[in-house]
Formats: C-alpha cells, sequence, structure tokens
C-alpha cells in the first residue's frame, strides 16, 4: 500500500473514532438492551491477496440461516438493526479494522469467500477490502446490486486505484448518504447496472 494512502486511512479512521466512540458505546447498550448479546456480529472474510481476516460490525440480525445477500433476510433484521443500517451505524467498528491495516477506507467490501466463488476476482484481491467502493457507490445510488456486477466494478476499482480516485469515490459517497436514497431489497433486484460499466466512474 503506498504511504500516502495508509496516512490517508489512518487519518480518517482517527477523525471518525475521535467523534463516534461515544456514540458506539450507546449502540452497544441498545443493542444489548432491546436484543441482548452478543451486541457484535464476528465473521471471516477475504482481504487483500485472499488472506481472511476477521470482520466486526455491530449485530443488526437475529441467529438464523445465512443466505448471503441481505434482500433475502428481512425478517431476521432486528429494529434497531435497520436503523443502524439505515445509518450506517453498524459499520462504525471497521474503521478500527482499518487502523490495524486490515482494511482501507476505500477499497471493495470485505466478502465470505463463499460469496466470491466462480467469479472473477484475481484483481479485486490485489487491495485490501474498504468501507465504499464503487459498487458501494452503486448501490446506494441506484439500490441495485448484482454479485456478479458489484466484483466487476471493484476489479475496476482496483485497476484504476489512486489517492485521487479514492478521494474521488469517498467524495461520492459522502453525496449519495446527504441524498439519503434507500436501498431497493427485493429478491428481484438484480438487474446488471451495465452503464455503469459502460462509462469511467463520475462523482
Amino acid at each position: 500500500m503506498k504511504p500516502i494512502m495508509r496516512c490517508f486511512d489512518i487519518a480518517v479512521s482517527l477523525f471518525f473514532l475521535l467523534f463516534t466512540v461515544p456514540l458506539m458505546l450507546v449502540v452497544s447498550i441498545l443493542i444489548v438492551i432491546t436484543s441482548g448479546r452478543p451486541i457484535f456480529y464476528v465473521s471471516r472474510r477475504i482481504g487483500k491477496n485472499g488472506r481472511e481476516f476477521i470482520h466486526v460490525k455491530f449485530r443488526t440480525m437475529r441467529a438464523g440461516k445465512e443466505l448471503g445477500r441481505v434482500f433475502f433476510e428481512q425478517e431476521r433484521i432486528t429494529k434497531i438493526g435497520r436503523v443502524l443500517r439505515a445509518l450506517h451505524v453498524d459499520e462504525l467498528p471497521e474503521f478500527f479494522s482499518v487502523l490495524s491495516g486490515k482494511m482501507a477506507i476505500v477499497g471493495p467490501r470485505p466478502l465470505p469467500a463463499r460469496l466470491l466463488s466462480g467469479l472473477d476476482a484475481v484483481t479485486r484481491a490485489q487491495v485490501p477490502p474498504g468501507l465504499t467502493c464503487l459498487a458501494q457507490v452503486s448501490l446506494m445510488r441506484h439500490g441495485r446490486l448484482t454479485k456478479r456486477l458489484q466484483v466487476k466494478l471493484d476489479n475496476r476499482f482496483a485497476a484504476k486505484r489512486s489517492f485521487s480516485y479514492n478521494v474521488q469515490i469517498l467524495a461520492a459517497t459522502f453525496s449519495a448518504f446527504r441524498n439519503g436514497k434507500k436501498p431497493d431489497l427485493a429478491p428481484d433486484a438484480t438487474a446488471d447496472r451495465r452503464r455503469f460499466l459502460k462509462a469511467d466512474f463520475r462523482t
């Protein structure tokens, strides 16, 4: 990883943690009160060069069989979990993974190995996973994203990755979050975003 990108990741993570640690304490208490323990959802995800790492988020679901796609698991999401997901607060613990070097601020979202099976994810694996990337912006703006398209967008990012490109994607993420477009999580939300594949990234 280029030193400037690593310094950027550390600086952004420390900035957000400085203001969100009190919020994380409140969220932890609310999860225990409303849905009990555990507070965190801990899983194994694929990181840079295909290495697995422990991924931690706030728990937003009740126990049950994991199907790998959120729109198949709507009945398992808790009431507070819906709020945490809508505000992306469930992802705050990931800043600690960024500080440890397991993740980056901008990079492909970390996925379980089973969801990458049969897909061309070699280029994607050359960069560390992150909090947001092209595929995340696509989901936030348009609400629909297939697994295959997600990997294609991740591969595109990995091939074009640079500090300025990371800043562009981060700015686009904040823009999409500010607009507050709610993702469409219908089971049939599987149409490829071909226009994203035909055009270069635009903020």
